[in-house]
């Protein structure tokens, strides 16, 4: 097993950051950073981090085109939580690394967060929308 492969940077505390197509939820919060552990292990989830509107608009209408809703944050309200914000992969993929599992879900649901349409949205053929 091997760890997060992370990029050296850091975003500002009023960097938007997308947790999660749709509304964020415990279970697929859970889901996800159960299979973070079992990959890396450390519990994590994955989002994907947005330094300006241009940035925004770009994770709306690419890899996130195929959600209806959008449920935001900011790295900051992250911190305040108490929870890493940790720069992995490529950008603008970013995991919030949890503590342990049950205290990582409790403190990102607490999080200050909004959801929001995507003004990019386009079903896939056969889908209502996620």
């Amino acid at each position: 097993m091997s760890g997060f492969r992370v990029r050296h940077e850091e975003v500002s505390d009023d960097t938007l950051v997308v947790i999660r197509g749709g509304v964020i939820d415990e279970d697929s919060l859970r889901r996800d950073a159960r299979i973070a552990f079992l990959r890396f292990g450390e519990y994590g989830v994955s989002v994907l981090a947005a330094p300006d509107d241009d940035g925004l608009r770009e994770v709306e209408a690419g890899p996130l085109r195929g959600y209806r809703r959008l449920t935001v944050t900011t790295a900051g309200a992250i911190r305040r939580v108490g929870l890493e914000l940790r720069p992995t992969f490529r950008r603008p993929h970013y995991t919030v690394i949890f503590p342990t599992l049950d205290d990582g879900v409790r403190r990102l649901l607490s999080c200050d967060n909004e959801v929001i349409d995507n003004p990019h949205y386009e079903a896939d053929e056969g889908e209502e929308g996620r």
